[in-house]
């Protein structure tokens, strides 16, 4: 055992303008006239988000059913974006995905321990981190990170993202009931080639530099190596001190080896480190209920105004936000007779120190809440897939993890003279899971196979937790463990219309493992039971090479029992985490259109409808100064005059999901000499109102909004590039999340605004050989 996130019309009418122009990061590339460079994965064809030509059908080969594939043959729904297009629009934080690929949406607030991934609608993100994880699973390199803020940071030498929606659950890790963000990083070249970037963005001094040099040591034996700084001032004004809060400090590297002693034999081996300090995570005040509580009236009398726009805050205490991760691994691919046997065997480590002053107010009333977590991980997988072209293909495997997280927390409510409102818990957690899987392919005849997938695993999750109070001098501790037994499965069928064109229905049963609240504001650790989704999807997948255009539409329906959800509590600051419900259906598009072949013009359109709301969920907490006019009532049995404290959110909208998102954009190529080469890229990006707060407050509904970034370079080939690039062109305010503001009002609200939520603008070089 291991010690171990315009309106409507105005959105039309941009994505209207930039399907005019010209393609940003978008969820899916355009096919180019050129082949893909020698990019792929580690004994696999090659697997690459680069663009192949027409004629030839090899728009995107990807990896999301554990073999190389052709993005148009894969029965599943999946947004793919090429390194390339993060880089066009200078994207590259993880939490940039919500701003490319429709159906994704993430909360980003309070710390990494906080983040967490939604598509479609599902997702998790809680505090009680150490025994709940999220429901989208975050692969790199084939290794799943144990924690779902441990993916929070930055996408250096990225080859592809593979934004799998729906469970994923029969061929990936663990823990991927909602869906998987798969992060496949570039291969070592065969040639020697290196790259930098610098950039300097406006406002708060948004630095960047990275650079990456790859190539061969021997003619079996070749390296990459990567590392990148980045810098920025805080974006929300102190009143109190004038600091700057929510700045980024981080930097970091990625080593590869690549080796290949025979024909048949390939070992990668990796290792990676990344470290981030901030001053971070600060809300800001949205809304003041009446009367006006302490922090309000104090922040007021300083002279912030509540609303969208505020980016000030007044507190007197400490606030940062450290995070560090590192991790090796090493995969095998032996190749024999068309088979290929896979063995991928990683250690990981997350740690993060993080301390805010959480009671909004430059006076101490929760001045002092610090934890330091980590998080470490073991997993190995091995797997075996067959050759493809036969009466049955399939891929066979084993998967074991096995995870420890210790954290240490306190929290001094200074001014509140009750039992354990002064403590400190100390919490340890170990999960393990183990599986046996497979997913085979019977090919009926060239045109028609039948799919089925199995996955039977056993998880465990074990946990404790010891409180001390010592200012009464009290202590109080819980240890539970429970273990769990689930099938996962897949079944359809796939049908070739044409050789450019097919339809697919599959049916998948997902799991994600149970866990425990591990809130220290009570002693208890009270089990959450497995979160179990049932998926339905019908799609079409077509491509008409005369027209140079690909169009894919996928149509959903997902059932979620025991759905794992967290919401503050807005008397005892905590985060309690509930099972309920959750069904949300839909469609999925994506469009890819080059106008004309001989113009360096591409075109993209992606989007998304998702329904997603509560099941039965009759026992929902209220949220803050919730009458019971709007629903607030007393639990069933409770006696007569009891204050309410559950409301009704059966078939509510869920939180954190737009009904619609759309992506729409466009690049163009210019030749203005032999040497020179004129890019623009615009992109615009869209989703409608959203509720984003748990549990559901109506004051938190967040009207739609339009992003538009858009990058102006002048090129030489590959030597260098110089570009003007602007992000939020049209200065949209908008938050990520909400919930009541501490110490305060019970109907006021505080909001976290990102980065990216004002306009934005700099200047890049990059150099490369």
């Amino acid at each position: 055992m291991l010690s171990f996130r315009f309106r409507v019309a105005g959105s039309v009418a941009v994505s209207m303008l930039a399907l005019s122009w010209a393609t940003a990061a978008q969820a899916q590339d355009v096919p180019q006239d050129k082949p893909a460079p020698d990019t792929q994965a580690p004994g696999t064809p090659a697997a690459t988000s680069q663009a192949q030509p027409f004629d030839t059908r090899g728009d995107i080969v990807i990896t999301a059913q554990r073999r190389a594939e052709n993005l148009q043959d894969v029965p599943l729904s999946v947004a793919v974006i090429g390194g390339d297009k993060l880089t066009s629009l200078k994207f590259n934080e993880t939490s940039d995905l919500q701003y490319m690929v429709p159906s994704v949406t993430l909360t980003n607030a309070a710390g990494p321990r906080n983040f967490g991934f939604f598509i479609r609608g599902i997702g998790t993100s809680t505090f009680s981190s150490e025994a709940i994880e999220g429901s989208v699973a975050y692969v790199l390199d084939g290794v799943v990170m144990g924690q779902a803020g441990a993916s929070l940071g930055d996408l250096p030498d990225i080859e592809r993202i593979e934004v799998l929606r729906g469970p994923q659950g029969t061929l990936f890790g663990k823990n991927a009931s909602a869906g998987v963000v798969n992060v496949v990083t570039k291969r070592p070249s065969k040639e020697l080639t290196g790259n930098a970037s610098v950039s300097w963005g406006w406002p708060d001094n948004d630095r960047r530099f990275s650079a990456y040099l790859s190539g061969p040591i021997t003619d079996t034996l070749r390296f990459s190596i990567s590392g990148r700084r980045n810098k920025r001032d805080g974006y929300v004004t102190n009143m109190f001190d004038g600091r700057k809060l929510n700045d980024r400090d981080d930097w970091g590297g990625r080593a590869k080896l690549e080796w290949e002693p025979t024909a048949n034999l390939t070992l990668t081996g990796i290792a990676d480190y990344y470290k981030r300090d901030s001053s971070c995570c600060v809300w800001t005040l949205y809304s003041v209920g009446t009367p006006p509580g302490a922090p309000e009236l104090i922040q007021i009398a300083k002279g912030i105004k509540p609303g969208r726009d505020n980016l000030d805050q007044d507190i007197n205490g400490n606030v940062f936000s450290n995070a560090k991760g590192k991790g090796v691994s090493l995969q095998a691919d032996y190749r024999l007779g068309g088979f290929t046997l896979t063995s991928i065997t990683a250690w990981r480590t997350w740690e993060t120190t993080d301390g805010l002053d959480s009671d909004s107010a430059p006076i101490n009333l929760l001045d002092v809440n610090y934890a330091h977590f980590t998080q470490s991980q073991f997993s190995q997988e091995i797997r075996l897939a067959s050759p493809t072209g036969k009466l049955i293909d399939y891929v066979l495997g084993a998967y074991y993890f096995d995870a420890d997280v210790n954290s240490r927390s306190t929290q001094i409510f200074a001014t509140v003279p009750l039992p354990f409102f002064n403590r400190r818990a100390h919490i340890t957690s170990d999960s393990r899971n183990m599986a046996l899987f497979g997913q085979a392919n019977l090919n009926i005849s060239k045109s028609f196979k039948l799919i089925g997938g199995l996955r039977y695993l056993k998880d465990r999750v074990e946990a404790a937790k010891d409180r001390q109070d010592p200012a009464y001098h009290l202590t109080d501790s819980d240890r539970k463990a429970e273990q769990s037994y689930a099938l996962v499965w897949r079944a359809g069928a796939q049908y070739d219309i044409t050789k450019d064109a097919n339809v697919f229905a599959t049916v998948t049963r997902g799991f994600k493992g149970g866990g425990f609240d591990t809130n220290i504001g009570v002693r208890t650790l009270r089990y959450v039971k497995p979160e179990r989704p049932t998926n339905y999807e019908v799609g079409l997948r077509t491509y008409w090479p005369d027209a140079r255009v690909t169009f894919n539409v996928t149509a959903f329906y997902t059932h979620v029992d025991n759905y794992q959800t967290a919401g503050r509590d807005p008397v005892t600051a905590t985060y309690p985490i509930v099972s309920s419900e959750a069904k949300t259906k839909g469609v999925e598009f994506d469009l890819g259109w080059r106008p004309i072949a001989a113009t360096d013009l591409n075109l993209v359109l992606s989007g998304s409808y998702v329904d997603a709301r509560w099941g039965d969920f009759p026992n929902a907490p209220c949220f803050g100064g919730q009458t019971v006019a709007e629903g607030c009532v007393p639990a069933p049995g409770s006696p007569a005059g009891s204050p309410g404290v559950q409301q009704n959110l059966t078939d509510a909208p869920l939180p954190y999901s737009p009904k619609w998102q759309l992506n729409a954009g466009g690049s163009y190529g210019v030749d203005l000499s032999s040497r020179l080469k004129l890019q623009f890229d615009l992109s615009a990006s869209y989703r409608s109102s959203q509720l984003i707060a748990f549990p559901n407050n109506p004051r938190t509904r967040q009207d739609g909004y339009v992003l538009v970034n858009g990058a102006i370079a002048l090129a030489s080939g590959k030597l260098w590039k110089l570009s003007v690039y602007g992000k939020n062109l049209l200065d949209e305010h908008f938050a990520v999340t909400m919930f009541s503001t501490p110490f305060g009002s019970a109907r006021s609200l505080s909001q976290f605004r990102p980065y990216e939520s004002q306009r934005s603008a700099g200047l890049s070089l990059d150099v490369g050989f």
